[in-house]
């Protein structure tokens, strides 16, 4: 009993260590990206006009009710019921989740894997868990296309990139790279609607087959689904092409609205390549939704096209404020579940 107090007071504390550990990367990234300057970032935040944070913040709000809505289309495909309303409550949970707890953005969607598996009907449980993987690599393909498209063009924008300490930040090397990177991604979100040529090949297909046994059939269940998604690639790629455009690009709108309210001039293509960039940067599994990674690089971009560094920072640091404001509104979606409400009703009356 002592022992396994002990192990649930270690398991606490490391999952506390974790969440402060991401801030305070976070917290350092955000430092490091503040001008040497102070008042010059006084004089942007005072310059800036606090109406502009309605468009900013709705636009912003938007492109997560488009996730909720991509996703509740991925579930009608395999049949899984998902009621609209618990769509947006779970997706705007999982934004929540990615924010505090560690994996990044890949906490949040284990967690709605979690909840959204034990609410779906026996049966079906792994394929409602499925479909969250499946809107996850559906949204990652959207993002390393609009990259792969982006870079051939923005290539004379990142040769001007310069962070401060390293002399020579990006050459042609470093950005191939990047875009083999980007590649790897696509090709790495792709392979699983090819699982079936992969098992032409002996090895793969020995492993696939202890896969299945070790699963119990689950690994089976997942393939099938696949089979049935790669059916529906007309549906798939209409969802890519809405993940590209009113998801990755309306995450950058707000910061269209935020230069606005600052009186910036800016260049849109310059400014959609620095968030897609930072993005991706905070993809990284160390970073609590993104925050310090995505505004450093964003930042650093976006003052090699010409915006200064103190604009540039206010804009990022009020566009984070923007993003931490509506993630943790996931926190209330969670408090006021219904879904989870009818669930511990359930486990009560068995």
């Amino acid at each position: 009993m002592a022992d396994t107090s002990k192990s649930s007071f270690l398991h606490r504390m490391r999952k506390i260590f974790g969440f402060l550990l991401k801030f305070a990367i976070a917290a350092v990234a955000v430092w490091f990206l503040l001008p040497r300057d102070p008042q010059s970032l006084k004089n942007a935040f005072a310059g800036f006009s606090l109406l502009w944070l309605i468009p900013a913040g709705a636009a912003y709000v938007f492109h997560m009710f488009v996730v909720g809505w991509r996703w509740k289309k991925l579930t009608s495909i395999l049949g899984v019921e998902l009621p609209g309303m618990e769509a947006y409550s779970l997706t705007f949970q999982g934004y929540f989740f990615s924010l505090v707890i560690p994996g990044g953005a890949i906490g949040g969607d284990v967690i709605k894997m979690g909840v959204f598996s034990k609410r779906t009907k026996e049966g079906a449980k792994a394929e409602g868990a499925f479909t969250v993987l499946m809107d996850r690599i559906i949204g990652m393909i959207s993002l390393f296309l609009l990259t792969l498209v982006l870079l051939p063009f923005a290539v004379p924008l990142l040769m001007r990139v310069k962070v401060p300490g390293i002399e020579k930040s990006f050459n042609p090397a470093l950005i191939a790279a990047f875009a083999l990177l980007c590649l790897a991604g696509l090709c790495a979100s792709c392979v699983i609607f090819f699982h079936r040529t992969i098992r032409k090949v002996k090895f793969f297909d020995r492993l696939m087959q202890t896969a299945d046994k070790i699963s119990r059939g689950l690994f089976s269940r997942m393939t099938a689904a696949t089979d049935v998604y790669a059916y529906h690639w007309k549906n798939l790629s209409f969802l890519v092409v809405i993940g590209i455009f009113l998801v990755h690009i309306m995450t950058v709108i707000p910061l269209f609205f935020l230069f606005a309210g600052m009186g910036v001039r800016y260049s849109v293509f310059a400014v959609i390549v620095a968030m897609t960039i930072g993005n991706i940067v905070g993809l990284l599994p160390f970073l609590p939704a993104g925050v310090g990674g995505r505004d450093l690089a964003t930042v650093i971009i976006l003052t090699a096209s010409g915006i200064p560094a103190a604009q540039g920072t206010c804009a990022m640091l009020i566009y984070t404020t923007i993003l931490l404001f509506f993630n943790l509104l996931g926190g209330v979606f969670f408090v006021f579940d219904s879904g989870r409400k009818q669930e511990a009703n359930k486990n009560a009356e068995s």
